[in-house]
């Protein structure tokens, strides 16, 4: 199957990669229907692809699964649309391995045959940047480097001068060039970008597409997209033997919003309704037969959090009613007995035995093994995931095993870690969570 696509790619992160997606995904929306995408882990800058296409961003990951699998999900979620652009990770070679490209932005470009776009900060550089395109092109000729777009250009003869040098020397031509603009710069803090649900900021998204509708040829970037190869793949991802009929009660909000799409959009597969409640703002919980409470920034919200002790309570009997409960990260630290910020303890729902308290960044991708028969994986099951936290739990550890140790919180009908479970590197995963969720 052919789709037509984009990589958005750069030399390294912090080159406006996330900026200029956002912006080319929400100008391209103004005229054709365009399907996001996010190369590695992310949580973040999928909320943001959301809200500048009306369409959900999918994680496109060669290391947490298979390449076949990745097809698949870029094919199935690439159906009913006239493109797909595809954010990549850090820069472009960027992956698992030192000396392999697993996992990194051009193994995606490759695997999916797509044309991919360079993003370079120019900030502090001329002709220079003429050197980097030609050494991102020389390091794998098998890619299709097809054009480039200057960031943070100080001048029009900046711009000139830039694009005269790389086209010369690479012979691929730049397709825009945007100048520095503070006023359209996303804020970030120490996990990335603030969120989309803080940062719902459609006028600012608008504003970067209105200069990238000014500053970068869309008609060019539109025909690039059409050199797209054919994509084949041998991957049954998305078939299903089992359907239980059941309901999940998914937390979502500002406090609680990372997930990845396809786990959510797995669950439906096997037959669970996802009702989605806020523990911010919500005093009850839904009507549900199980709990899936995601990761995100409880940390921010502690004092909020803390003070809705009738959700709080409501979790708690609902966990005590022996109805399944999952958690991950920032979801982990909620179902604990409480946060640590500046010296101040703020309760929470104190079904996990334990304080979290902010510490340095623990990051990476993780194979998870399960240390028992529970409510999504049965005794060394193996599944792919990822941990990004800046947060510790002290508490005794029994839930999975990873390279770094064990990790996370089993009880009878609990299952509770700082790792983001990748539910499309094994599929029996969400099945058996629907399906514990429905034996109820």
């Amino acid at each position: 199957m052919k789709v037509n696509s984009i990589v958005i790619a750069a030399p390294s992160s912090s080159s406006g990669k996330t900026t200029v997606s956002i912006g080319i995904m929400r100008a391209l929306s103004r005229r054709l229907k365009v399907q996001p995408f996010k190369i590695g882990p992310d949580y973040i800058d999928p909320g943001y692809h959301n809200i500048a296409t009306g369409r959900f961003s999918s994680n496109l990951d060669t290391w947490m699964s298979s390449k076949e699998k990745m097809k698949e999900i870029f094919v199935k979620r690439s159906l009913h649309s006239d493109i797909s652009i595809i954010e990549g990770v850090m820069g472009l070679y960027d992956g698992k391995y030192p000396d392999k490209n697993t996992g990194s932005t051009a193994e995606v470009a490759e695997t999916l045959k797509s044309p991919v776009i360079i993003v370079i900060d120019i900030s502090a550089m001329a002709r220079t940047a003429a050197a980097i395109v030609l050494g991102l092109i020389k390091m794998n000729r098998k890619l299709n480097i097809a054009g480039v777009i200057l960031n943070n250009a100080g001048s029009d003869y900046h711009c000139s001068m830039v694009k005269t040098s790389i086209e010369k020397y690479t012979k691929i031509p730049v397709i825009g060039c945007l100048k520095r603009l503070n006023d359209i710069k996303i804020d970030d803090r120490y996990l990335g970008l603030k969120t989309a649900m803080e940062d719902n900021n459609i006028k600012k998204i608008d504003k970067i597409a209105d200069t990238i509708q000014e500053s970068v040829d869309l008609d060019l970037l539109i025909k690039i997209s059409k050199e797209s190869g054919d994509i084949s793949f041998k991957s049954n991802l998305f078939s299903k033997k089992n359907v239980y009929n059941t309901r999940i009660a998914v937390a979502y909000d500002a406090a609680f919003n990372f997930y990845y799409y396809d786990n959510i959009e797995m669950l439906k597969m096997y037959g669970a309704k996802i009702v989605y409640f806020s523990p911010l703002k919500d005093y009850k919980m839904p009507d549900a037969d199980g709990v899936y409470i995601g990761g995100g920034f409880p940390e921010l919200f502690a004092e909020q959090l803390s003070d809705n002790q009738s959700i709080k309570d409501d979790i708690k009997d609902f966990y005590l009613s022996k109805r399944p409960v999952f958690a991950e990260c920032g979801g982990y630290m909620y179902l604990s007995n409480g946060i640590k910020i500046n010296n101040k303890h703020y309760s929470m729902v104190s079904i996990i035995d334990g304080e979290s308290y902010m510490d340095s960044l623990v990051l990476g991708y993780r194979k998870i093994t399960s240390m028992s028969d529970n409510i999504l994986m049965k005794n060394n099951w193996h599944i792919n995931g990822h941990e990004f936290h800046y947060s510790r739990l002290k508490t005794k550890t029994n839930g999975y095993k990873t390279e770094k140790g064990t990790d996370g919180v089993f009880k009878e009908n609990l299952l509770a870690g700082y790792m983001h479970l990748y539910f499309p590197s094994n599929q029996k995963v969400p099945e058996r969570f629907v399906k514990s969720c429905y034996n109820v």
